[in-house]
């Protein structure tokens, strides 16, 4: 299954997180959940999100970006504020990393 990483852009800040899904517009459906849940996008007006997405998810959906592969933008009106939300379908394999070099911080 699919993983989707949801990068969210709105009035000055950005909040990421991942929802697995066969399909996008199902992975569309959980982020619109967790936004709803009221924790994830501070001083949001929750239930004007739920009114743009419920009317631009079908009417408007995600627009994949020219040259780039599975990537995708949504843009939502809430109100006076534009939420610009970037969607990535995402590989969850992990690969090992071998290193035998230090950082260090300075």
């Amino acid at each position: 299954m699919p993983t989707y990483t949801f990068i969210t852009d709105y009035r000055g800040g950005t909040y990421i997180c991942q929802k697995a899904a066969d399909e996008l517009r199902a992975a569309c459906l959980l982020w619109k959940e967790e936004i709803r849940s009221g924790a994830y996008v501070p001083d949001l007006n929750v239930r004007a999100f739920s009114k743009a997405f419920d009317a631009d998810i079908d009417e408007l959906p995600p627009v994949p970006l020219d040259t780039l592969r599975n990537v995708w933008l949504f843009h939502l009106l809430i109100g006076d504020d534009l939420l610009d939300l970037h969607i990535i379908q995402t590989d969850m394999v992990s690969i090992p990393v071998e290193t035998t070099e230090t950082i260090t911080a300075l």
